[in-house]
């Protein structure tokens, strides 16, 4: 690997790094104090970041609660998977986004826990989540139709992607229990397999 690759590699290490902790004291602190009583400065004593650094990564409080980056594969995987043709594009859109999941970080599941106990008590986060979340719906139902289009010659391939992207929805809210709960093990690929199986043997029974 060459000194480039390397130093590449440590900087989105260290980007990493600096999101994750901008995050997890963002949400500890907001279970502790409440979000109305945590401010911006508070996030950056306990991450031990500058305010410049806070608003280069996270932009505002709202962000860095919810989650800087939205919960989708990187622009590598989503290309990977639009040119994946011969699978079922189903289980490949299933693998992108538990890859991205598993790949935003070694305690994710423990995150999105917390997380979830502050949309509870925080209704207005709640709605601007599921505004958030329907933008990434977007993203995703696009990379489906991409990748029907590619296969299907140039056919319209509106609805089957959008029945695609409903049935990875509720796959991956089915396997959200499983992560959340700590319960995925070293082998996500098996798990998503398993759950895939199910599912086609529960539509063609």
């Amino acid at each position: 690997m060459s000194g480039t690759d390397d130093g590449r590699g440590l900087r989105e290490r260290k980007r990493r790094a600096t999101r994750d902790a901008i995050e997890r004291n963002a949400i500890d602190l907001v279970i502790e104090h409440g979000y109305d009583a945590v401010t911006v400065d508070m996030i950056c004593d306990a991450a031990m970041i500058s305010q410049r650094t806070f608003f280069n990564y996270a932009g505002s409080k709202e962000r860095a609660v919810l989650g800087i980056d939205p919960p989708l594969p990187s622009p590598e995987l989503q290309e990977e998977y639009v040119a994946g043709l011969g699978g079922s594009p189903l289980r490949d859109i299933l693998l992108a986004m538990s890859r991205a999941f598993v790949e935003a970080g070694p305690d994710q599941a423990g995150l999105v826990r917390k997380r979830r106990e502050v949309l509870m008590a925080n209704p207005e986060l709640a709605i601007r989540e599921f505004t958030r979340m329907e933008d990434a719906k977007q993203v995703i139902m696009e990379l489906v139709r991409r990748r029907l289009q590619a296969e299907a010659a140039g056919s319209d391939t509106a609805a089957e992607a959008e029945m695609t992207f409903a049935l990875a929805f509720g796959i991956m809210h089915h396997l959200a229990h499983t992560w959340v709960g700590g319960e995925i093990g070293a082998d996500p690929e098996a798990v998503i397999d398993d759950a895939y199986r199910l599912a086609r043997d529960i539509i063609t029974a």
